[in-house]
């Protein structure tokens, strides 16, 4: 099935097809419909790799995601890709910085979404052949590059303190994650800002070794076994590990949120009792895909997007920040 076909089936010209298969805001909407239904009739799907050789460009977009298996990252590319589509782009997953370059250079692609593990190096070398979008990534500003910004530093301090009015002071953090940060020297966004509000009151978190994070729920009900009543709260890297950690506290007959506090991060899979750091995948990806629009239109992006979570509590009800969130600081 070739264009022009689908252009005879919906009574315009080839190229006027071709741009209501982009959709360029040029084509008017009931023209953009007639040629959509005309090429869904005609089982019509255009040709990638033709387009990517007539423009020296191929409309597809990798996504780089290190760490699909958790529930953010894995939720944040779905939605990313669905924000992509629906400009006419072409989502493709990347697990590692080499494979991304591999796709790059062997594609021409339009642009990159970085998802999670942007490290200068890479994010430099990219912005030399086309457009970078990284998200929450602290790095140097760079010409072609665009960034949405997540203030997990402001919402998990306001985590910290919320915690502190609330007579919550044996706190224990449940982060794999974090872990595997500290091993491999990705950027920390998260705990920090909890250890830093610990601080202040001259408290410590509680845990099992000089880090004082746990690396899974388990390990937390035997240091529970060893050491009742010795955590009141206990924040964890998201709501499934939450909802572990809650298992492992009903098996020793505590109860959340009266014996412990357990709190996750994300709110998609938030069990009654618990607190919730809130993400909205779909406003990050919409954000995200919306400064990749502009960069490919030829704007100067500068004015790169801020998102502030929300933090919810065992009510779902949000507890608000009582002062302004300081500003992300940039290196």
């Amino acid at each position: 099935m070739t264009l022009g076909k689908v252009a005879e089936r919906a009574g315009v010209a080839v190229d006027t097809a071709r741009k209501a298969l982009r959709h360029d805001p040029s084509v008017r909407p009931y023209i953009k419909e007639r040629v959509l239904k005309a090429a869904m009739e005609l089982d019509y799907h255009p040709n990638l790799v033709a387009r990517a050789l007539r423009g020296n460009n191929l409309q597809i977009v990798p996504i780089a995601v290190l760490e699909l298996g958790e529930f953010y990252y894995g939720e944040l590319a779905s939605q990313i890709s669905r924000q992509l589509v629906q400009i006419g782009m072409e989502p493709a997953l990347c697990f590692n910085p080499r494979h991304l370059m591999k796709m790059s250079r062997s594609f021409s692609t339009s642009g990159s979404i970085l998802v999670f593990g942007s490290d200068y190096e890479t994010v430099h070398e990219l912005s030399r052949r086309q457009k970078v979008v990284t998200i929450d990534a602290l790095l140097p500003v760079m010409p072609s590059v665009g960034n949405v910004s997540i203030n997990f530093n402001a919402i998990y301090r306001h985590l910290a303190e919320s915690l502190l009015r609330r007579g919550r002071r044996r706190v224990a953090i449940d982060s794999g994650h974090y872990l595997r940060c500290l091993d491999r020297g990705w950027p920390i966004q998260k705990i920090p800002a909890v250890f830093d509000v610990l601080a202040e009151a001259g408290l410590d978190t509680v845990g099992p070794n000089s880090r004082h994070v746990f690396g899974a729920a388990p390990e937390l009900g035997a240091w529970l076994d060893a050491h009742p009543r010795s955590i009141d709260t206990v924040i964890c890297e998201n709501d499934l590990e939450a909802a572990r950690v809650i298992g492992e506290l009903a098996a020793r007959g505590l109860k959340t949120p009266d014996d412990v506090l357990v709190v996750g991060c994300d709110a998609n899979c938030k069990l009654a009792g618990m607190w919730s750091v809130k993400l909205d995948t779909n406003q990050i990806a919409v954000r995200a895909v919306a400064i990749l629009k502009r960069l490919l239109d030829g704007d100067d992006v500068r004015d790169n997007p801020e998102y502030m979570p929300e933090l919810l509590d065992e009510f779902d009800q949000p507890i608000p920040i009582s002062r302004p969130a300081p500003a992300l600081k940039t290196s």
